[in-house]
């Protein structure tokens, strides 16, 4: 209740303080609101700058950056029902899609062993140099870039053998084994290394 006798005066200067407070946590809030909602968006575009790269990670991780990546731009929809099948389809990778790195190394080593295999047993001085040098530039163009590096770091210690199809053939199987054994993956029998990609295996199923 207020009090009447009280002068005018000073009932208006306690409800100038007040008002005076009011506004001063009001606009202290709305500052903390818009600094909250400028960091939000600078993650948000700092995210979106980085664009899923699919050679260089495994199919699982890319369709979960994407997926993450479609999350932040786009209003989440609840799947109906005749779509799940539809979602599981998609989660298998198809073969008429771009590589991700798993897919980029198999087919890589498939090529590089098969060019091993169909190596001259006696290369004349052009062919080791033209070999040598598509071995030594291969990690310069290679589009997975921590695969390329860790390629570079090996060629550092372990020059490529191209002095014959043998030694070719069986340089390539341990630098394979290298990789394999950095990814904690099977080591391959080197000695075995024709049988797989040049002759076939004895027991004859490729044939």
């Amino acid at each position: 209740m207020i009090d009447f006798t009280t002068p005018f005066f000073t009932i208006y200067n306690s409800y100038q303080i007040f008002i005076n407070k009011f506004k001063v946590n009001y606009f202290k809030i709305q500052n903390q609101n818009e600094k909250s909602v400028d960091n939000s968006n600078a993650q948000l575009i700092e995210q979106s700058q980085i664009e899923p790269c699919r050679s260089c990670t495994d199919f699982q991780t890319f369709n979960r950056m994407r997926r993450q990546e479609y999350s932040q731009t786009q209003v989440p929809l609840v799947p109906l029902e005749s779509n799940k099948k539809e979602t599981k389809r998609i989660e298998k990778q198809r073969d008429d899609c771009p590589l991700d790195k798993d897919e980029l190394g198999r087919s890589t080593w498939k090529l590089l062993h098969t060019i091993a295999a169909t190596y001259s047993d006696k290369p004349s001085a052009e062919e080791q140099c033209n070999t040598e040098q598509f071995i030594k530039l291969l990690p310069k163009v290679y589009p997975c870039e921590t695969c390329a590096n860790d390629f570079s770091e090996i060629l550092k210690y372990h020059q490529p053998d191209v002095s014959s199809q043998k030694a070719f053939a069986h340089w390539m199987c341990e630098v394979h084994n290298m990789v394999n054994k950095k990814l904690k993956k099977p080591l391959f029998d080197c000695s075995k290394v024709n049988e797989r990609w040049r002759d076939g295996w004895i027991d004859g199923h490729c044939d």
